[in-house]
């Protein structure tokens, strides 16, 4: 591929074989099929079968699928249907998540212009853009969307609008000069990219390329990369095959066993079926599904739309933000910030809205007694194009610039455009660098003119402060643009202003433009958000560290990260990245706070070197640069509001608000769902592995199994469900912020976790296998019963103990989780009812118990709220330990 930015016009038609009327139709037809259709390959993802099949890929939902085709086998057919009526409804919910997330190449086909104005052997016409090919020439005016990558050969006053695709916040002015072959994409001034829009004026250009070779094609090719896995997906892939393992050893051992001892095949095949019911907490996916889509609810009301259920626990892990500049930190929308008289003019307000004072060391001016200021003010809004209006907010029509000088007039009370009728203009050129026009005003005829203030100051031989009128010196220039540069060290882009006044319209611009009155610079910004500092230092206190991404200038940038105190390390630019091997950038990852010009490339080389040093990874963006990243990290947020239907589709989650303090809450909420995933995950697996032991510790020393496989069942899916349900939505605790993220590699059950959850498993072992030992006299059936009951009240009891490990049961408050309370009365209901009702009686084969066989049962059970209370504060005492250090 050329460097078609780098070539001279005449060159770049030469070796594109085409000429100042076009291509014919005949050589069109033949690029044609030589080349292809102007088109976006299309993802071939998954269809709607294997996204479901797909819901079944996992060791926990295999061995349930396992212990139901035993079941069914053994002719425990009642415990096979709820185990497959559970795994049916994951898969169903998961399925309707997971359906349009392969739609991220449908919204970036949208972007291409359905139309192209295409000069075909000299004559102007209109074809769909699919028919483009090299060589064409095209023709572009404000409005258009560009339809291919094309180098311009003539330009009017064109700008295009590409934030977007380089992340470039302000229009960018396009000329057929070349520019130098290092060039990064945002400075390539000289070409135009499909997707983009013009914003201002006209041109013509030769397409360069193409469908997939445009630049929005090889970011369509990077957005087909296998997304990340999901951190809680992994875990809970971890635990699963944990779990699968430890039931298939132990049930082999009861099978093997019971063989030996000469026990029917059949009877021990029902055995093990039990034992495999027992050993998986049916209802886990389930709980953890469920945690995950009340948490999604509770975002959206925070203006946070969750599209993948992973990624409200992955954000709650997250270690690294790296966020977009333009729309994320900042408004997106340009402001002047200060006016330069001969003295610093503050301006206060913000974005477009037309509000705000002007002030001078603090104190509110009088502009009516101000002439430069007053005079600075005026040029900027006749030397002007654009317009603001309300439509559910203020916007600029035009150029975002001189949209914001718009503004600047309206905060000044100054409507001039209302009365001063246009003659002339001259507009602004990459070669003039400067605007100018003549009005009819009511003193008479005016010249105003804004552009760089090197351009401006050459035209002047007058400027205009608070003294009044008089010539200007070399003293004066110097100072001028010491000024200037001072400006634009603070991320401020800055325009000077300058008039006179004319006795009749003059036709020679160069005597027009000359012996102007210099009254003033303009300093404007897309300023930040007035709420990302606070969310920044949040995000600091819980071990976030933020990341600066932009295409912006390396100046603006690190003046933007220095406003928002996020400036911690190096800034980076694009081209020493473009210099940097993969290993050097992983060296220096860690060091750097911003990375400016960067690409779309740039943000994938990024994202890898932060996960290569462990990492869990937050990309925010709003372009269709941005998607390829999106869909590497973590997880990808994109924008609401501004952002490009290419970057919502290829996202994990959705900013309804386009506030970055909204990711701060996102991270909470994800701290606490990951943390109630964590406590209903223990609470489960608590109940499980007693269910296991006691069964296989029975079979062992040669006593009957102590619990039916249907018992073992019930308590899994309905008298140990509900309270679970209660632990998924327990409320954040304080403090949950002001922690580091916890390791990303560390198992849901983490090792002083994983000792908790055997120590009150041990509790509910000893307790039921000890109540059905001390009944055994009583009967198999009535030991069973008294077995069952024990192991729903200590069930029950973990639950409620559960509900924090930083906190003892008498610290917590009663009524803090109305929902778990409900799953509790739920539990103990159903417990009761297996027992009491006669048509459970039958099918459970239980038995009422007597008051003194319950007074065992509680009194018993207690056993497990003071195991976990003894755990709980030798899990505080090793956490406090290991903070300290």
């Amino acid at each position: 591929m050329a460097n078609w930015h780098a070539l001279p016009p005449e060159e770049a038609l030469k070796l594109l074989n085409s000429g100042p009327d076009g291509l014919t139709d005949a050589e069109a037809a033949s690029r044609l099929e030589r080349f292809g259709p102007n088109d976006l390959a299309r993802i071939s993802g998954p269809g709607p079968v294997r996204i479901l099949l797909r819901q079944f890929e996992n060791y926990m939902v295999i061995v349930l699928m396992a212990a139901a085709v035993i079941s069914w086998l053994s002719g425990e057919r009642s415990n096979a249907i709820v185990v497959l009526g559970i795994l049916l409804f994951i898969a169903i919910l998961g399925f309707v998540q997971e359906y349009r997330a392969e739609r991220a190449m449908e919204a970036l086909r949208k972007m291409v212009a359905p139309e192209a104005r295409v000069f075909r052997s000299g004559k102007l016409i209109t074809l769909p853009a699919r028919d483009l090919v090299p060589g064409d020439l095209i023709y572009l005016e404000a409005g258009d969307i560009i339809p291919a990558d094309a180098r311009i050969l003539d330009a009017a006053a064109l700008k295009t609008v590409e934030s977007s695709l380089t992340g470039e916040s302000t229009p960018v002015r396009k000329s057929p000069d070349p520019v130098e072959e290092g060039a990064p994409l945002a400075d390539r001034s000289s070409m135009v990219f499909m997707g983009t829009m013009v914003i201002y004026g006209n041109g013509k250009a030769v397409v360069t390329s193409t469908g997939s070779d445009t630049e929005i094609g090889r970011i369509s090719g990077m957005i087909q990369e296998t997304p990340a896995e999901p951190p809680l997906k992994i875990r809970l892939q971890q635990l699963s095959k944990s779990l699968a393992v430890l039931v298939f050893i132990a049930a082999l051992v009861v099978f093997s066993i019971q063989v030996y001892r000469g026990y029917p095949v059949l009877d021990t095949l029902l055995i093990a079926a039990a034992l495999a019911v027992a050993g998986i907490p049916e209802a886990l996916p389930f709980v953890v599904t469920l945690a995950l889509a009340y948490g999604t609810q509770s975002m959206a009301r925070r203006n946070a739309i969750v599209r993948r259920l992973p990624a409200v626990e992955t954000l709650g892990s997250t270690t690294v933000i790296c966020t977009d500049k333009t729309g994320t930190l900042t408004r997106g929308e340009m402001t002047v910030r200060e006016v330069w008289c001969g003295c610093r003019v503050e301006v206060t307000g913000s974005g477009y809205v037309p509000e705000g004072v002007f002030r001078v060391n603090g104190s509110e001016i009088d502009l009516g007694s101000d002439a430069a200021v007053r005079e600075t003010i005026i040029t900027g809004a006749l030397c002007n194009n654009s317009e603001i209006v309300f439509e559910d907010g203020w916007h600029v029509v035009g150029d975002p610039t001189e949209g914001a000088l718009i503004v600047l007039a309206r905060k000044a009370g100054l409507d001039v455009r209302e009365m001063c009728r246009e003659v002339t203009e001259y507009p602004f050129a990459s070669d003039t660098r400067r605007m100018t026009t003549v009005h009819e005003c009511d003193s008479g005829l005016r010249v105003s003119m804004k552009g760089a203030v090197e351009v401006v100051l050459e035209r002047c031989a007058y400027m205009m402060d608070s003294t009044g009128l008089k010539p200007l010196t070399d003293v004066d220039r110097r100072r001028i643009l010491e000024i200037a540069d001072e400006m634009a060290g603070r991320a401020l882009r800055v325009l000077a202003a300058a008039f006179k006044r004319i006795e009749s319209e003059e036709p020679d611009r160069e005597v027009l433009e000359s012996d102007l009155i210099f009254t003033g610079l303009f300093g404007m910004m897309d300023p930040p958000r007035d709420e990302v500092c606070g969310a920044i230092d949040v995000c600091k206190k819980a071990g976030i560290r933020p990341v600066m991404i932009t295409g912006d200038h390396k100046r603006t940038a690190e003046a933007i990260a220095s406003e928002l105190r996020m400036l911690n390390g190096e800034v980076l630019d694009g081209s020493e990245l473009d210099s940097m091997s993969d290993q050097e950038l992983s060296d220096r990852i860690e060091r750097i706070s911003v990375f400016s010009r960067a690409t779309a490339e740039h943000k994938m080389r990024i994202i890898k070197a932060l996960k290569e040093h462990g990492h869990v990874v937050a990309m925010t963006g709003d372009g269709v640069n941005d998607a390829p990243a999106l869909r590497s990290a973590d997880i990808g947020i994109a924008m609401g509001r501004t952002g490009t239907d290419v970057s919502k589709e290829a996202s994990d989650m959705v900013l309804a608000d386009d506030n970055f303090a909204t990711i701060v809450a996102a991270v909470e909420e994800g701290r606490r769902i990951y943390e109630n995933i964590r406590k209903a995950s223990s609470y489960m697996l608590a109940v499980t592995f007693a269910e296991v032991a006691v069964i296989l510790i029975a079979v062992l020393v040669g006593l009957p199994a102590p619990l039916l496989a249907l018992q073992i069942l019930w308590i899994n899916v309905v008298a140990e469900d509900f309270p679970a349900i209660g632990l998924a939505v327990e409320p954040a605790r304080s403090g949950i912020m002001n922690e580091r993220p916890r390791n990303p590699k560390e198992p849901i059950l983490s090792r002083d976790l994983l000792i908790y959850t055997i120590g009150t498993s041990a509790a509910m072992l000893i307790g039921t296998l000890g109540l059905f030992l001390l009944n055994i006299d009583g009967g198999l059936g009535y030991a069973r019963t008294v077995a069952f009951a024990s192991l729903g009240i200590c069930a029950i009891y973990n639950a409620y103990s559960s509900r924090s490990f930083h906190h003892s049961v008498l610290q917590m408050n009663p009524m803090g989780n109305r929902k778990l309370l409900a799953g509790i009365v739920t539990s103990l209901a159903s417990v009761l009812m297996v027992i009491y009702v006669p048509v459970f009686q039958g099918a459970f084969e239980t038995l009422p118990l007597t008051m003194n066989s319950w007074l065992q049962v509680w009194l018993v059970s207690t056993i497990v709220i003071v195991v976990a209370e003894v755990l709980k504060r030798s899990m505080l005492k090793a956490s406090k330990t290991c903070a300290s250090h």
